[in-house]
């Protein structure tokens, strides 16, 4: 499973809608126009499922760290909904560094995440492994327009970032215990798992050192840069 940019069959269940209210990519107050219905909403600001999912929902700057924080030290008994949606709040509220730190630590574990299912018991529209696959490939690419348009602004920096992704992903544990109610392959397998996910980001960063220039050029000329 790889996240790419396609068309996406939307569950009937989850039904996701994508908004840009405002000029320049932003919305309101530069919060992130992000629908996905009936898991998170952006007006007014909704949050249903998550480990974290009250917390979550602060307007207050040093709340919102301090819960960054807590959940770095229990990341691996932390579900990946609650670290899309952290990324998403940090933004909202003016820390686009740290945001865009988290969305790509959640889409690392994601990829893996998905590829850890057990194909027999992954289902359809309605069962929830199947619906948190497809939760997690919408918010990965609608979400990301905006994280990636910030985060790559200073591509140097952006680069920082995504290294110490890669570097964190050796530290990935079984989800089992977070998601008792899907079904995983043996955990044999998420050793090769994270290497493969070391090895996509590998992939990235070298792609992303050696065309510095011709990103930045493209990003100029088709108005992303500094546009979020």
């Amino acid at each position: 499973m790889k996240f790419i940019k396609t068309v996406i069959a939307f569950p009937l269940i989850v039904f996701f809608t994508f908004f840009v209210t405002t000029t320049n990519g932003q919305g309101t107050k530069g919060h992130i126009p992000f629908y996905a219905e009936p898991y998170y909403n952006y007006d007014p600001l909704k949050i249903t499922i998550g480990k974290y999912k009250k917390e979550l929902l602060t307007n207050d700057t040093s709340e919102l760290t301090t819960l960054a924080n807590k959940i770095t030290a229990d990341i691996n008994n932390t579900d990946i909904e609650s670290l899309f949606f952290l990324s998403i709040r940090l933004y909202d509220l003016g820390k686009k560094d740290d945001a865009f730190y988290w969305f790509h630590t959640a889409k690392a574990r994601a990829i893996i995440f998905i590829d850890m299912f057990d194909p027999k018991k992954i289902g359809s529209i309605g069962d929830k492994p199947f619906e948190l696959k497809q939760f997690f490939i919408t918010t990965s690419q609608l979400v990301g327009e905006y994280l990636n348009g910030y985060g790559f602004n200073d591509i140097g920096k952006g680069i920082i970032v995504l290294e110490k992704v890669k570097s964190e992903i050796k530290n990935i544990q079984s989800y089992k215990e977070v998601y008792k109610d899907i079904h995983f392959l043996n955990d044999k397998k998420l050793e090769s798992e994270k290497i493969e996910g070391e090895e996509r980001l590998t992939k990235l960063i070298d792609y992303t050192k050696s065309h510095k220039e011709e990103i930045r050029k493209q990003r100029i000329d088709n108005g992303t840069q500094d546009k979020y």
